[in-house]
């Protein structure tokens, strides 16, 4: 009997053990990971007293090639490998494809021209923080005026997606967990602040599996700032309120899939016209090693 127990508990003190996580990421020198992200907006604004409806539907694939690694993280060059959409509202109907010649030199291809040539390398920490970004020489996202910034921004906005360089000290792609040992159940918030920005994320680990982990998220994003934009000045008000699912690889700690649902709601207020939208974005990223 009493070998009974012993072994039971045992084999529970076992169970235990394997249940628990912490934050650290094991890159693997020579690994290409690609990244795909599909968003399907959906927004209906007022314009005049008038409603219209839009749609956007868009695919980005990315590039993220894991050049060295040592014992304090790695060294991580990104690029963007690809990018589509398609976009319905007003009457009228645009399509994109980074592929096709023909869009890379239209109107739409000039606009996005410098963020689809977007090409860095960063040290990243064995957490995910990063400690160092260096543009590539052909990079040309240097600093811009404030009108241009917004203008991308609100293409960013309206497909989903991020264009920007990080910083150092900022969380990158691959930053998810805290530095701490976790176990089914747990809770912890990651939040920042930043230029009338304000983002809060409640995540929790609701299962740990044999080979994965899988977290529940909420998140919330308050926005709140002034821009110029086509020379004038707007004032932008945004609630994003978000739920999601995140699952990542238990060996390596690297994301797996994220998928999220978003409900937006925001106004514009330029030259006395005060413009209200609402919208529904639906997100999927999924990672594959190549």
């Amino acid at each position: 009997m009493k070998k009974i127990i012993l072994l039971a508990a045992v084999v529970l003190s076992l169970n235990a053990y394997a249940q628990t996580i912490n934050g650290k990421i094991n890159f693997m020198k020579g690994q290409k990971l690609e990244v795909v992200t599909e968003t399907q907006k959906t927004t209906a604004m007022e314009v005049m007293g008038q409603s219209m409806e839009s749609t956007v539907n868009s695919t980005m694939t990315e590039a993220f090639d894991i050049e060295d690694v040592t014992d304090k993280g790695a060294t991580i060059e990104y690029k963007v490998k690809r990018l589509v959409f398609n976009a319905n509202g007003m009457g009228n109907t645009q399509s994109f494809d980074s592929e096709k010649e023909g869009d890379r030199n239209g109107q739409l291809g000039k606009m996005l021209e410098k963020s689809l040539k977007n090409k860095y390398k960063m040290n990243v920490d064995a957490y995910g923080n990063i400690t160092a970004v260096t543009k590539d020489d052909d990079n040309p996202n240097a600093p811009k005026d404030a009108e241009a910034e917004a203008l991308q921004g609100i293409v960013s906005s309206q497909l989903g997606l991020n264009f920007g360089v990080p910083k150092t000290g900022d969380a990158s792609f691959f930053k998810i967990l805290p530095g701490k040992e976790l176990t089914k159940g747990d809770s912890w918030t990651d939040s920042a602040s930043a230029a009338g920005h304000k983002r809060t994320t409640v995540y929790t680990v609701s299962d740990i599996t044999e080979n994965e982990v899988v977290l529940n998220y909420t998140e919330q994003i308050d926005i709140n700032a002034t821009q110029q934009i086509m020379g004038q000045e707007a004032n932008i008000k945004a609630n994003d309120k978000i739920t999601g699912l995140v699952t990542i690889d238990k060996a390596s700690g690297l994301l797996k899939q994220k998928t999220a649902t978003i409900d937006n709601s925001s106004t514009i207020e330029a030259q006395g016209m005060s413009i209200p939208s609402t919208g529904k974005t639906t997100l999927t990223i999924k990672i594959t090693a190549k």
